[in-house]
């Protein structure tokens, strides 16, 4: 004997073919500093270091847990978030970077930009790498604009106080994830301030790495 179907399992059918059909819900992934690959702290006053991250002296720096950025050193954070670690086949919907501002001077402000040239081991300010060969910047501390960096800002963050900063960099992870231009992260030059302090981008001991923080958002195409 055959039993009728009644509105319950006509229901049932109907959300089945809904949840079916439905677009696979978006995803969100959190990548820190410690999962990046490459990050150096290049200075103008120690144009031949790649780690100028706190200056204990002069011509001395150190690597403790805390960036102590300084107008007059002409710093510059280099690093780079290994975006590839997005599953294939998806579209970036949202990409927000965060930072941690710990002290400020004054107002300061923070310049983000694309690096254009490929960079690596003993990168300083006047070269963008000494190993296997010396390669200069276009111009130090990789100002050159487009062959060292982007040739427009991705952000521009006025820091006036202490606390957690957010930039929009949706359209630089796009480019990096589908390839339409090499991902070799994001150069940061501080302007206007006497100091701007950060959590040391490495920093193992500490973990301040966690505080650098990249959430993107992204969806099956």
């Amino acid at each position: 004997m055959r039993e009728r179907s009644g509105p319950r399992s006509l229901t049932v059918a109907a959300l089945t073919v809904l949840l079916l059909a439905a677009p696979a819900s978006a995803r969100t992934i959190t990548l820190t500093a410690e999962d990046c690959d490459q990050i150096a702290v290049i200075c103008a006053k120690a144009p031949r270091l790649s780690w100028a991250v706190t200056q204990n002296a002069a011509g001395t720096f150190d690597t403790i847990p805390q960036l102590q950025m300084f107008g007059h050193l002409q710093q510059a954070v280099l690093i780079r978030f290994p975006v590839e670690q997005i599953p294939r086949n998806q579209r970036v919907t949202k990409a927000e970077l965060t930072l941690q501002v710990t002290h400020v001077d004054q107002k300061a402000r923070l310049r983000v930009r694309r690096l254009q040239a490929e960079w690596g081991a003993g990168v300083c300010h006047q070269y963008r790498m000494a190993h296997p060969q010396r390669l200069e910047w276009s111009q130090p501390g990789a100002q050159g604009s487009p062959a060292d960096r982007a040739a427009k800002d991705t952000a521009v963050l006025e820091i006036g106080a202490v606390g957690e900063y957010t930039l929009d960099v949706t359209e630089d992870v796009e480019l990096w994830y589908t390839g339409a231009t090499a991902n070799r992260g994001w150069i940061m030059n501080m302007e206007n301030a006497y100091a701007l302090y950060l959590p040391s981008p490495y920093c193992p001991p500490s973990g301040s790495g966690k505080q650098w923080k990249l959430r993107i958002t992204f969806e099956p195409q």
